[in-house]
């Protein structure tokens, strides 16, 4: 995968835009526009062979559509739509070292973002970049492009 595409689908931090539910070019933005398509029709057949049912199914359908609207461009976009860290620096941090990721920095890691990140955010930073210190930002995509973004959180 070319540099820019890495650089668009993953952010600074090593979280992946990618498997974000905001982000626009996203895997489940992708997936809920395509799921849209093929269940079009499907909530007025529920209203005529299932009414009980057509006011769930409503739900179902505009969640999707929240989804498959996908208001962010990425942590390295401009169009974040609050869907980033509320006060994260790294974007600029790592602009102002001339690095693309934590990982790659000489500072990594830096006692600054323990305090930014929540538990299993802060955890899933350091893993990442880690990786990336490591094995390069290849590696780290390979091995992680189908990550759930929020699997951190299922443990608690």
């Amino acid at each position: 995968m070319k540099k820019e595409e890495l650089l668009e689908r993953v952010a600074p931090c090593s979280l992946m835009c990618h498997t974000c539910g905001a982000y626009k070019k996203g895997i489940i933005c992708g997936a809920a526009k395509t799921l849209l398509e093929y269940l079009d029709g499907v909530y007025e057949f529920y209203v005529r062979h299932a009414p009980e049912e057509a006011d769930s199914q409503k739900g179902f359908m505009e969640k999707l559509e929240s989804y498959a609207a996908g208001p962010c461009s990425g942590c390295r976009g401009e169009e974040h739509h609050t869907c980033s860290i509320d006060g994260c620096f790294i974007l600029a941090c790592t602009k102002e070292r001339g690095i693309d990721y934590c990982g790659e920095c000489a500072e990594f890691p830096c006692g600054r973002t323990k305090a930014l990140f929540e538990e299993e955010v802060y955890s899933q930073w350091l893993e990442g970049n880690t990786h990336i210190k490591r094995m390069g930002i290849e590696d780290f995509w390979e091995k992680n492009s189908v990550r759930p973004h929020y699997a951190a959180y299922k443990s608690k």
